[in-house]
């Protein structure tokens, strides 16, 4: 009681609206070394009746704000985020990657060796992203997590090792960490989620060269192997060796794959570190509503249909606060 009265009180010397009504606020600006960055924000329109939870949503490489929350009218699994913050009073923030040197939107993750990354300090726009939210909004500043596909996956693990101390939890969906690195090692625990497919065309789950069909000075870099980027967690956080190992239901027995959850639990700070093992998956986020098309799987693999990708996360974000 006293902590809600608390929060009542400086939501009013604050100015904060506790009745925002739902939006996606696109094309918002913020400049950085003399950049202009752009990202979307998304406010629910629940009551707010205490600080709420930020999540920053990193699209991969060659995308953009919209495809992400299928603003651009294709099927993406991440539009599932827009619902979820709706319902549960969450905030997203939605950031675009810069060009890089193959002129298409991306990251400046940990890849000392991929060329097709932009020069930006994106730990640095994304930090003053938060920060800004923050000011403007009620953002509960132990409840700020990262999620991200393929390029955006890699700038999550850059977050996790450069703002440890920022980002409660991570999730990095059909991406992995560096082989040849540029990061520095993270100060303090964070929970991870990795979710990655073992017929990964794109990003392979045995490590190696990310899009193999590279055109000179358009190197995509090399990353570890799935199992080695777990197990740098697995060390870090000091979790317990052994995972609880669970084999998820079969739903669509037509899309070819099946998903094991490895679960690393009692880590310092109680953080885990959990594997979403897609067995025959592709680059692709799993899906049960959210499905692409045949074509797009003939070029990256097979989707798998047995998950909500977004709802898997959201739960691991729910419990890591």
């Amino acid at each position: 009681m006293i902590k809600k009265l608390i929060f009542t009180i400086i939501i009013l010397i604050s100015g904060f609206n506790t009745s925002l009504s739902a939006e996606l606020i696109k094309n918002q600006v913020l400049k950085i070394d003399n950049l202009d960055r752009t990202y979307d924000l998304y406010i629910p329109s629940k009551p707010l009746t205490r600080p709420s939870p930020l999540v920053v949503l990193l699209h991969g490489h060659g995308g953009d704000a919209n495809t992400i929350t299928g603003q651009n009218r294709k099927s993406s699994p991440y539009k599932v985020w827009l619902s979820i913050a709706e319902r549960e009073g969450w905030m997203l923030v939605i950031p675009d990657g810069e060009v890089g040197s193959d002129n298409k939107r991306g990251w400046n993750d940990c890849r000392s060796n991929a060329s097709t990354n932009p020069d930006t300090d994106d730990v640095k726009f994304i930090n003053a992203l938060v920060d800004r939210v923050s000011i403007k909004y009620p953002i509960d500043k132990n409840r700020i997590y990262a999620h991200g596909t393929s390029n955006g996956g890699n700038m999550v693990f850059r977050l996790a090792l450069e703002s440890s101390e920022r980002f409660r939890a991570v999730a990095a969906i059909v991406a992995s960490m560096p082989e040849q690195s540029e990061c520095t090692k993270p100060r303090a625990p964070t929970s991870v989620l990795i979710m990655n497919g073992t017929r990964d065309r794109i990003l392979p789950y045995r490590g190696g060269q990310v899009a193999k069909k590279n055109t000179p000075n358009q190197e995509r870099g090399t990353v570890i192997s799935t199992s080695d980027a777990i197990q740098y967690w697995v060390d870090f956080n000091r979790t317990a060796k052994r995972p609880k190992i669970k084999v998820l239901s079969n739903i669509d027995r037509k899309d070819g794959s099946r998903v094991k959850v490895k679960t690393y639990s009692r880590g310092r700070g109680n953080t885990e570190v959990v594997l979403y093992k897609v067995t025959g998956g592709g680059h692709t986020e799993p899906s049960l509503t959210e499905h692409y098309s045949e074509l797009y799987s003939l070029i990256v693999g097979r989707q798998n249909k047995d998950i909500e990708m977004v709802d898997e996360v959201w739960n691991f974000f729910e419990r890591n606060q």
